[in-house]
């Protein structure tokens, strides 16, 4: 199983309904027959995919991560400019998690109730998942003619986009909040700009809007997604 790409349909949608359960009831108040149950199949046919919860939650981070990361490397190819990358970045993790906010919630607990072994190979795919948005703020900041920044401050600022887009599991809803598009929007401009907003262009991010969903409407990928 380590490592393994085989997401076929059925877990997938075993993957989903788990995400389900376990983002209302918790990784310890969730056990094997409360997901048998959720998913409306026998303790046997769920181990034909994995054995315990240990291997549930592994499979979700692995295949999350791993979706994030190849989405990425496919549009870092396609869109050139610092600030295009940023956008299609935001875009990326937004529009992938608005539409798997269970799975974040899972994602988000961390992984220790995996093994060491488990941990650090999605703390892997966590690092470089990182270093692409790393390499993004580094862009712009250099981009915007801001000079370079030290490693800790571009941590710093790395993380702070991060935490804008993470906790969107905890709050976000298209009907009380506005669609993708607009969260994708108030992101980049609350990130690049703050919020008094001086330098935003609106005409700006229309375009990268359009150019960025059109390339997900054409190129995203089967799976979780």
């Amino acid at each position: 199983m380590e490592g393994t790409n085989r997401v076929n349909e059925g877990l997938g949608e075993i993957l989903r309904q788990s995400c389900r359960l376990m983002a209302r009831n918790g990784y310890h108040g969730t056990s094997m027959r409360d997901i048998a149950q959720e998913t409306g199949r026998s303790l046997s046919g769920l181990y034909h995919y994995f054995r315990s919860k240990e291997d549930l939650v592994y499979l979700i981070n692995f295949h999350g991560f791993t979706t994030l990361n190849q989405t990425w490397r496919k549009m870092d190819g396609h869109f050139a400019g610092a600030r295009e990358k940023l956008y299609a970045f935001v875009y990326c993790h937004t529009r992938y998690f608005s539409d798997h906010l269970d799975e974040m919630r899972v994602m988000t607990w961390g992984t220790q109730d995996l093994s060491v072994e488990r941990a650090q190979a999605i703390q892997t795919l966590k690092d470089s998942y990182t270093g692409a948005a790393r390499e993004i703020v580094e862009a712009v900041r250099l981009d915007s003619g801001g000079g370079e920044l030290s490693d800790r401050r571009l941590l710093r600022e790395t993380f702070i986009l991060f935490g804008m887009l993470n906790w969107i599991f905890g709050w976000y809803s298209p009907t009380l909040y506005g669609s993708v598009e607009d969260l994708v929007g108030d992101i980049y401009r609350t990130f690049l700009h703050g919020l008094a907003g001086d330098g935003a262009d609106s005409d700006e991010i229309e375009r990268m809007s359009a150019d960025v969903k059109d390339w997900f409407a054409a190129n995203k990928t089967n799976g979780m997604w």
